[in-house]
């Protein structure tokens, strides 16, 4: 249904039990798969199938205002060495503590690309 270069990394992220999840993501995606696929309603049962099997991480409560930092700080607190995200403003931010925020694309190239698997 979502065929392309996400779908292609959570496969792959997921075969290797790299998947890091909190509530707050689940919510997130909600809100973005009911606005972008209203048509597919059975989208939010498929992301949620996948999402069950990734390891939840505890959230951040602060700051209350800005999702995307509770989100990325909550990545780097549990030990992920890499944040996929498309979002430009969060992508301009580098790095926080060691974790890297990387595009889809970057991530796809340094996790995977001209290797066998890592």
């Amino acid at each position: 249904m979502f065929a392309g270069l996400c779908e292609a990394i959570l496969i792959e992220c997921h075969q290797r039990d790299w998947l890091l999840t909190t509530k707050l993501v689940q919510s997130e995606a909600h809100e973005v798969l009911n606005r972008k696929f209203p048509h597919l309603p059975q989208s939010l049962a498929l992301f949620d199938a996948i999402w069950s099997e990734a390891t939840c991480v505890q959230d951040l409560d602060e700051p209350a205002d800005d999702n995307d930092v509770r989100l990325v700080k909550a990545a780097s607190l549990a030990g992920a060495e890499v944040f996929i995200t498309g979002d430009k403003r969060v992508l301009t931010w580098g790095r926080e503590g060691n974790t890297q925020i990387l595009s889809p694309r970057e991530a796809w190239m340094q996790l995977f690309a001209g290797n066998d698997g890592a």
